[in-house]
């Protein structure tokens, strides 16, 4: 017991002069230490910072605004000619920790800053060697500018750069060195975006202000978008509604829901392009999906053309319309069943096969001649009528006969007249019904090869999955 409070005393005794020894240290190298200028001994010498970046996390990507967040430390080494000791004389004390605002640091900035105050780092403590080597290592929270490409959205790669570089300094004063190619990325992990380099290039600049170009490190930030969560809620979503669009001319044109249909595939679309619209810069580039919505909106506002000519097809009849025009009856009643192998019903009805079949009115025993003219039913019954006009010189018992015949003969007249037309009228309904169902056959079959074609027109283009990523 006695040994261990022996041990803590002495813990403290050699604490505290460790403390008073750094503390004489730190007001010996500050005494005459001037923060303003640059600590060289001569002033025509270059000081060479070393610089080397550290990303912690990618925070966001905003590509409405363009602007890129991401947490980072930047790591910058150099020599002060002013801080150096001999470590025997301060108790064998090799470095210490000074506040950054108390000695010169090389004033380095994001030049592509967004923020307020533009500088967004936290003035850590730097770390001093006995030979003048100063370590800092600032982190900050770094909001920069990022020229978004939306042209493959959602399947993009993003290049965004961040610009490091001396705001008073050139390269005569002082020289920005990169210490490391690429930046270190271990730690990084995204839900949203895969990582593929932070590559580092050293820039030297003239100005026309200046006697001696400015030097400036910039890293390239590649990062690649995952893009299941833009599969799943927009481009599956879209495919499925696309599809519905064709299922609008499999509908029967009596049910009275194809207008509705089309208009609420429509809705769908076009709400699904606005949310994509609210997530994207206001560019003059239109994303790869964005080109799938605009040609599924294109395809379902086509099809609500197509179908309201066809349920005006199929509702026409003669009470509402004239005939068919030779034109309509060319391609929807001539060409395209020929082409798309559509069998067109009976022209004659069941009603005209009646009127005009043959009736055997001598009986059922006569033997039908396959040589025999046919005679409609009401010019045999004229014919028998002047048969019986000729049998006679017409007395009196059979002028009531004839007159009652010459009745019936005449309501026949009308009947048959009337069933004649009836039959016309429906011969016309059913080529306008035939010639609508003619033309849903060839709008399906139309936007089958068009779904066909622009869904694997997207998958195509679309890098990483049929094409290389560029």
């Amino acid at each position: 017991m006695k040994s261990e409070i022996f041990i803590f005393i002495g813990v403290l005794v050699a604490g505290g002069m460790c403390s008073k020894e750094e503390k004489l240290l730190l007001d010996t190298l500050l005494a005459d230490y001037d923060p303003k200028i640059r600590p060289v001994k001569n002033c025509e010498s270059t000081i060479s910072v070393n610089f080397t970046l550290t990303l912690q996390q990618l925070v966001n990507l905003d590509e409405k605004n363009q602007i890129l967040t991401t947490t980072m430390y930047p790591v910058w080494k150099w020599t002060d000619d002013y801080l150096k000791w001999d470590p025997a004389k301060f108790g064998n004390i090799t470095k210490i920790f000074v506040p950054s605002q108390n000695i010169w640091n090389p004033s380095i900035l994001v030049y592509n800053s967004v923020v307020d105050s533009f500088n967004s780092i936290y003035p850590t403590r730097c770390i001093i060697r006995h030979n003048g080597r100063v370590e800092w290592m600032p982190p900050g929270v770094f909001k920069t500018t990022c020229d978004v490409d939306i042209s493959y959205f959602p399947f993009d790669d993003q290049m965004c750069k961040i610009k490091f570089g001396t705001w008073e300094y050139d390269s005569k004063a002082v020289d920005l060195l990169l210490g490391k190619e690429s930046a270190d990325m271990s730690a990084v992990k995204s839900k949203e975006w895969q990582l593929i380099s932070m590559n580092g290039t050293r820039h030297s600049l003239k100005y026309d202000c200046c006697e001696h170009p400015f030097v400036d490190i910039t890293y390239t930030l590649h990062i690649r978008r995952r893009t299941l969560f833009y599969g799943f809620n927009f481009i599956l979503p879209c495919f499925l509604v696309n599809s519905l669009a064709i299922l609008v001319f499999l509908l029967p044109a009596d049910s009275g829901e194809r207008i509705t249909l089309s208009i609420t595939i429509l809705l769908a679309l076009v709400v699904f392009l606005q949310i994509l619209a609210e997530t994207l810069p206001p560019t003059d580039a239109i994303p790869l999906l964005g080109n799938y919505f605009a040609s599924s909106i294109v395809m379902v506002t086509s099809s609500v053309l197509f179908t309201v000519i066809s349920l005006n097809f199929h509702h026409r009849n003669a009470a509402n319309s004239n005939a068919m025009p030779k034109t309509i009856r060319w391609l929807f009643l001539g060409i395209l069943p020929r082409l798309m192998r559509i069998k067109r019903p009976g022209e004659i009805s069941h009603k005209r096969k009646f009127i005009d079949a043959i009736d055997d009115v001598d009986g059922p025993n006569d033997v039908r001649d396959e040589n025999k003219i046919e005679i409609p039913l009401i010019t045999k019954q004229k014919w028998k009528n002047d048969e019986i006009n000729d049998d006679g010189d017409g007395g009196g018992q059979n002028d009531g006969g004839q007159r009652e015949m010459q009745e019936i003969s005449k309501e026949l007249m009308f009947i048959t007249d009337r069933i004649h037309n009836d039959d016309e009228d429906e011969k016309s309904a059913l080529e306008w019904q035939f010639a609508a169902h003619v033309l849903d056959t060839f709008a399906l079959w139309i936007y089958i090869l068009y779904f066909v074609l622009t869904t694997f027109l997207t998958i195509g283009m679309a890098p990483g999955i049929l094409l290389k990523y560029p």
